[in-house]
């Protein structure tokens, strides 16, 4: 998949959902009295977030699809990347009900020798490590149903991108998801007033255009290659606007 599909992916996917956002805002602005309006946008409130933890899945997984369908192998690729793609190896090794076949039946309890034996079997799938294929699988991405900053720093990290500079929507992506989680809890029954109504909106902006840019520029500049290999392909392949300008 080359740049310029990629982000149109990406675009389409953020642009059915700001077009609901667009659509339930203007349902809002039509009701006359302010307690219909205050009352209704605690549903908008919810969809909200929700765009944003859906957007994020989508955007982290298109990248994990992207990265798969570039035929690579671990040599080629950061060290995140090719942990990600030993992803369920590495949940196998920490699998305390995988025992060994021989020693299951006679010795089930030894769980330092069955970790061993797991370790052993380990080592022998990774003798060829460098020439492993890059191919992550679907579970990788978690979301684990809450997308606060800490989430998205993990996420980051895990696809081996820059993952401390996420300041700029830290504060408001916190209010965003905690006063989801007061009004689907039941702790919030209040409507939503103006000011704050404008905020939660600015924040689902803010962090679907963050995440966007950052993981549309990893793409692009293929930062999920070694350094060496990185370099190699941007000199081998100008920036798309360069290209276009020629």
């Amino acid at each position: 998949m080359n740049p310029e599909d990629f982000r149109e992916e990406i675009e389409k996917e953020r642009q059915w959902r700001e077009d609901e956002i667009a659509f339930l805002d203007k349902v809002q602005r039509s009701l006359e009295r302010k307690e219909d309006r205050e009352r209704i946008r605690r549903a908008i409130v919810c969809i909200l977030y929700a765009h944003v933890e859906g957007f994020v899945y989508f955007i982290f997984s298109h990248y994990i699809d992207g990265i798969n369908r570039q035929n690579l192998t671990c040599a080629r690729v950061r060290p995140a990347i090719a942990a990600a793609a030993f992803h369920r190896e590495f949940i196998a090794l920490k699998d305390s009900k995988k025992k060994n076949p021989f020693f299951r039946k006679r010795l089930p309890d030894e769980n330092h020798l069955h970790g061993l034996s797991r370790q052993i079997e380990f080592i022998e799938n990774i003798a060829g490590f460098y020439d492993h294929p890059i191919s992550i699988s679907d579970d990788f991405i978690n979301t684990e149903g809450n997308i606060g900053p800490e989430t998205l720093e993990k996420l980051l990290f895990q696809i081996g991108l820059e993952y401390q500079d996420v300041e700029d929507i830290r504060r408001k992506l916190y209010r965003l998801l905690n006063v989801r989680n007061d009004i689907a809890h039941g702790k919030r029954k209040e409507g939503i007033k103006d000011k704050d109504y404008e905020d939660f909106r600015r924040c689902f902006r803010k962090v679907i255009d963050s995440i966007s840019n950052k993981i549309i520029t990893a793409y692009r500049e293929k930062e999920f290659l070694t350094t060496d290999e990185t370099t190699t392909a941007s000199m081998g392949d100008p920036p798309l606007a360069l290209r276009e300008n020629a």
